[in-house]
């Protein structure tokens, strides 16, 4: 089974919302309550605010299915929103003017059809200007026959706002671990498209040379994750995309990361860039040196199947392995361990007989030889002792929206997480739906449905282009619970589940809720 992956920045958003709120103490986002006719819409998710050069802020959202327009609330300070709307669009955006250039102004929005508003959005914030990147042009110093960079005096770019630590990022920080003169290093973690990049990479002649990162990182605000990786462009040219960055443990306890590319005789650029939203927290020096040999190319389409007490994994082979590396997380992108849990020769597939039936595993592989480590495979999750069908999973990481949920810890969210580890659960009452925003219009034949013990008997499941007007394409008022794979035929943006009947006393609960088709 293969999951898409939302764009960088959208993960990136909601990662730090949770991981903040997390590191803060602070109850979960609350999902939306119900929407349907006579009813208000659900809020807004996925609230983005954006400085631009002009001293203007671009605000950007999730289109609300059921809404009409939005109101737009702005303060402050955090939780400081005036109590009545500052503006009114239309649409899922806006842009604010005429704002301060030494304010941070914060904004949560609200979604409006003719029932009323719907409850506020996570509440996002920014300063109006947008920092100007300079540097990248000083030369390396020379170190035996390899030269060095230092961080601080790379070109940065790729700004974003950080209202957890009230900073933009990327941004120079002091660093007692560092090497590089007067101590400052680089702090990536929290820009979902930050750059380093150095322009006057000189090098004599053209060949492979080594590219070295000096970096640390600890968890931090991202707790459970064991891997930052990066992205290198050389010459303007992306060599990768998944440059292994294994978490060091301490913000001041660095370690190296390394490949080998082709570099021009003469002046070269080199960059470094962010992901995903937790990037390197550390970058101090880049070295270059001259190679006589290349570590692997990184393995290809990576591929799990969930069998009972198992998963087998396969792989593209990558030019000059002499071996690979398994890596693996329970119920986490981006968790893996720094130890591998095997190791293969001669083959590019394994089977991981050490896991649990109904536990979600994550994998990754990287390629080994003499001359080091390759890029990271893709990553892949699956979860042994499940029926899931064949194919992309529209539905994952997709918005979702339920029309009550029995507490915090329930979300709507769970349904389309891709763990079997969180579940949503309704009030206990009917009727009571979930539905999922797969973002744009799809050709469905699938839909999978995995039950918690508090399943419908008696359902729906329902497709439309506006969440509105809803057609069926799959009724019973027979559910057996358990794991339901359903073949349907229909199409549309967005897709429920309706509840008519529960089988229990309790409401309606599902780990998750998969939806394939084109």
């Amino acid at each position: 089974m293969t999951r898409r992956f939302r764009s960088a920045p959208t993960m990136f958003r909601r990662l730090l919302i949770g991981a903040a709120l997390a590191a803060l103490g602070t109850v979960g986002l609350m999902q939306a309550s119900a929407f349907a006719a006579g009813s208000p819409p659900p809020a807004p998710l996925n609230l983005g605010v954006n400085a631009n050069p002009n001293q203007t802020l671009s605000l950007g959202w999730d289109p609300t299915p059921g809404a009409t327009s939005y109101h737009i609330y702005r303060g402050t300070a955090a939780g400081g929103e005036a109590a009545t709307p500052y503006a009114t669009t239309t649409a899922p955006s806006y842009t604010d003017t005429g704002l301060s250039s030494t304010t941070d102004y914060f904004y949560e929005i609200t979604a409006l059809n003719a029932a009323g508003e719907s409850p506020k959005s996570a509440e996002d914030s920014s300063r109006t200007v947008l920092p100007i990147g300079t540097g990248g042009n000083t030369p390396g110093v020379a170190s035996g026959s390899s030269l060095i960079y230092y961080g601080k005096d790379a070109l940065l770019g790729g700004f974003d706002w950080f209202p957890t630590l009230s900073g933009w990022f990327p941004q120079l920080l002091g660093s007692s671990g560092a090497l590089t003169p007067g101590g400052q290093v680089v702090d990536m973690a929290y820009a979902a498209e930050g750059t380093m990049t150095f322009n006057d990479v000189v090098v004599p002649t053209a060949g492979l040379y080594t590219i070295d990162w000096r970096y640390a990182f600890a968890q931090g605000l991202f707790p459970g994750v064991n891997f930052r990786d990066m992205q290198l462009v050389v010459n303007g040219t992306v060599i990768t995309s998944t440059e292994r960055f294994p978490v060091t443990g301490n913000f001041e306890v660095y370690q190296h990361s390394a490949l080998q590319v082709h570099l021009n005789a003469g002046k070269n650029s080199v960059t470094l860039g962010a992901t995903n939203g937790h990037g390197v927290s550390r970058a101090d020096e880049l070295t270059v040196t001259a190679a006589t040999a290349s570590s692997p190319s990184g393995p290809t389409n990576l591929t799990a199947t969930a069998n009972n007490g198992s998963v087998s994994l396969n792989w593209g082979a990558s030019t000059g392995a002499t071996s690979y590396s398994i890596y693996r997380a329970s119920n986490m992108s981006d968790g893996e361990g720094t130890t591998a849990i095997a190791t293969v020769t001669r083959t590019t597939t394994y089977t991981d007989t050490t896991v649990k039936n109904g536990s979600t595993y994550f994998y990754m592989v990287e390629a080994d030889n003499a001359a080091g480590i390759s890029p990271d495979s893709n990553e892949v999750f699956t979860t042994p002792g499940e029926t899931i069908p064949a194919g992309t999973d529209l539905a994952f990481n997709a918005d979702a929206y339920a029309s009550s949920i029995e507490g915090n810890g329930t979300p709507a969210s769970a349904v389309t997480d891709g763990s079997f580890d969180s579940r949503w659960s309704s009030a206990f009452s009917d009727p009571q739906w979930i539905l999922v925003d797969l973002g744009a219009v799809h050709t469905i034949n699938t839909v999978a449905l995995y039950w918690e013990n508090a399943y419908a008997k008696a359902f729906q499941i329902q497709t439309s282009n506006d969440a509105s007007n809803w057609t069926t394409i799959y009724s019973t008022t027979t559910g057996t619970g358990g794991t339901q794979i359903l073949p349907v035929t229909g199409s549309g943006r967005y897709i429920r589940m309706y509840g008519t009947q529960r089988a229990t006393g309790y409401g309606y609960s599902l780990w998750e809720f998969m939806v394939f088709g084109t």
